[in-house]
Formats: C-alpha cells, sequence, structure tokens
C-alpha cells in the first residue's frame, strides 16, 4: 500500500480505513501474552503460568513506554509528511532510528541484569523468582526488535498506511502461536522457548516493515549519508512521546502496586 494524502477525499472514508486497522492491531498485540500464557500453562505448568503472570506488567511497562516514543515520533513524522517536507520527514525517521539503537540495547542490557533484582523488590515468591527472571531476561533481549517494529511501524502509519503493519503484526502473531505449539506443545521444551518464540516473531515483524519499505516507500527509505540525529527533533520526539507513555503505562504500573 502506497502512501495516502488524508487532506484529499472523503474525510470520514480515510478515517475508517485508517483507524480500523489500529484497533485490530492492538488486539493481535494482546494476543502474545494470551497465547504464551494460555500454552504455558496447558503444556508446561502452573508455575510457568504463574512466573509469565509476574513478569508481564514489568515486559508490559517497558514495551508501551517504547510504543510511547515511537507514538511521539509519527506525531512529527505526519506532520512533516501532511506538510510536504520530506527531507524533514527523513531527518526525523533518522532521528527515531539512531536513537532507537541506543535506547534499546540499554534497556536489553539493563534488563537483563535487573530483572531478578526488579522481580524480588516486587516480592515475587521465591520458588517462582528464578523462572520469572529467565523468562523477563529473554524477553528483554527482544527489546530492539520490539522498539523498531513500533517505530517503522510508526512511519508508515504517519504516511497513511495502517494497513501494512497490521499484516505483519498478525503474521508474527501465528507465527509465535504455531512456534509455541511446535516446540512447547508437541517438543515439549519450556518457559525458555516460550519467550524465546515471542522474540523470534517480534523479530520477523520488524524484518519484514522494514523489507517492505525499502521495497515500496522510497520516502521512507534512509541512504547511509541520511543517518543522523537532530537534537531538536529528539527533544520534541521524547516530550510527545513521554506524555503519551506516561498514559499508556499507568495501567501495567497499577497492577504492580495492587
Amino acid at each position: 500500500m502506497a502512501a495516502v494524502n488524508m487532506t484529499e477525499g472523503s474525510i470520514p472514508r480515510h478515517l475508517i480505513n485508517y483507524s480500523l486497522p489500529l484497533i485490530a492491531g492492538n488486539l493481535f498485540q494482546l494476543t502474545y501474552n494470551v497465547v504464551d500464557s494460555i500454552i504455558a500453562g496447558r503444556f508446561i505448568g502452573k508455575e510457568a503460568l504463574a512466573a509469565e503472570g509476574t513478569a508481564n506488567p514489568v515486559m508490559s511497562i517497558v514495551i508501551l513506554g517504547i510504543s510511547g516514543i515511537c507514538m511521539g515520533a509519527s506525531v512529527l513524522m505526519s506532520e512533516f509528511f501532511g506538510a510536504g517536507e520530506y527531507g524533514k520527514l527523513k531527518r526525523e525517521i533518522s532521528t527515531t532510528v539512531i536513537f532507537g539503537c541506543y535506547f534499546s540495547l540499554a534497556v536489553a542490557v539493563l534488563g537483563v541484569l535487573l530483572a531478578k533484582p526488579l522481580l524480588a523488590a516486587l516480592n515475587v515468591p521465591e520458588e517462582l523468582l528464578d523462572m520469572a527472571s529467565t523468562y523477563l531476561r529473554i524477553i528483554f533481549l527482544g527489546a530492539p526488535f520490539t522498539y523498531f517494529y513500533n517505530a517503522v511501524s510508526s512511519a508508515l502509519k504517519s504516511v497513511g498506511d495502517s494497513r501494512t503493519p497490521l499484516k505483519f503484526l498478525a503474521f508474527s502473531a501465528v507465527l509465535n502461536a504455531v512456534l509455541d505449539l511446535i516446540f512447547i506443545g508437541w517438543l515439549g521444551f519450556g518457559i525458555v522457548c516460550s519467550a524465546t518464540t515471542t522474540v523470534i516473531a517480534e523479530a520477523a515483524s520488524a524484518l519484514l516493515c522494514i523489507g517492505y519499505v525499502y521495497r515500496k516507500i522510497p520516502m521512507l527509505q534512509l541512504r547511509w549519508g541520511e543517518f543522523r540525529m537532530d537534537a531538536g527533533l529528539l527533544r520534541q520526539t521524547l516530550r510527545y512521546g513521554s506524555v503519551t507513555a506516561l498514559q499508556q503505562s499507568c495501567q501495567p504500573i497499577g497492577k504492580l502496586l495492587i
């Protein structure tokens, strides 16, 4: 699907065509945890189900923080695309990508190092602590894939294409379920495999989005000389993104405090 100029034609039709894939995408996002929990509880045991349940609020805060930053970037990308300022659009994409490299790697490293102390501070039962921290560490290692799927998805949405990211998200959700059934349900692997299949599915969605952009959407493609960070755009991105991230993170934070 090519870029869509939403300032021309029927506004209600544009809004419906744009918003329905966003709603469906939120549903597919939920299937990751639901599928992992169902299969873990069915084939690994109640301890694995409980371990994933204790790790999910922490994981949700990180994921929602990442998506909040990318939504902040999407606000600026949409503004530049709508104004026809394609040079600024590419600078914003470049800034988001470069910042994302540092940010997501920092999240992955800190998550691996602090997963167990963090869960212990949240009073996770001792018998679940090792299993939950192992699951959470592997999920944290997938943070770069989560970030880049959200970043590229936001870039596509900013030019009016909300359907393509949905297709790749749907594919990755199905892939996660199939891999879980094969490696956990059939071959009998444990919670490590449950987290690993989730990371593999996230990587697939990120790589598919990136590949699509470089095949189909020239205005979003970055060449080697175009990779540079704009400090002013980064400040704006983080300002917009921090508000969104804070709003989205309130619910999982509430779960941690209950």
